[in-house]
């Protein structure tokens, strides 16, 4: 087993024990016994259990992006492209309860204060795929001249506003329905011809 796939492992059955314990209860030994290794060795991957969890949690909002890049990237028409990046990043959670169980306990995860965003780098490459997007459409007329950093600000700010009304304050189907009314919304401000 490479490095690397030792140290999914750890952030999986991390995942799991912080997901069902939260950070204060859940131990380094826990996670060591998880992965069968002991304690000390665990240490070679992390420095403590802060370290442990940042690392975890930044691992699955990783995948989280990913798994998004990787549903846009076989569409061509950035409107498409648009409307799955919408649907994959939302539906995301709904499919992953341990990530959504880790956002419960800690909403702080989710911040739209560069200065505050303790995955900073993550959210960079998530908005990356937003302004991707808008550059592709703007750049084949298929949408509106937009300032392209503010646009791309805006609608993530708009996306982590809906990820804490449906998963973290729990207001569910009503803000997926409002979710989508306002991804419709959004779309119709953006291009040129009617959808």
């Amino acid at each position: 087993m490479t490095k690397t796939d030792k140290q999914q492992n750890i952030f999986d059955a991390a995942l799991k024990l912080f997901a069902r314990f939260g950070f204060k209860k859940t131990t380094v030994e826990d996670v060591a016994a998880e992965v069968g290794m002991t304690k000390s060795n665990l240490y070679f991957y992390v420095a403590n259990k802060r370290e442990l969890y940042e690392h975890t949690v930044g691992n699955a909002l990783r995948q989280w992006r990913d798994s998004v890049a990787a549903a846009i990237s076989n569409k061509d028409d950035a409107v498409e492209k648009f409307k799955v990046m919408t649907a994959k990043s939302f539906e995301y959670l709904s499919n992953h309860e341990e990530l959504q169980s880790i956002l419960i306990m800690d909403p702080g995860i989710f911040t739209l204060s560069p200065a505050e965003d303790r995955f900073y780098e993550i959210n960079q490459g998530a908005m990356l795929l937003i302004k991707d997007i808008l550059v592709q459409g703007i750049k084949e007329g298929q949408f509106y001249e937009v300032d392209i950093d503010h646009m791309t600000e805006l609608l993530f700010s708009i996306y982590i506003m809906f990820l804490i009304k449906t998963y973290i304050k729990s207001e569910g189907s009503s803000a997926f329905r409002m979710y989508e009314e306002g991804v419709t919304l959004v779309l119709r401000g953006l291009c040129r011809k009617d959808l």
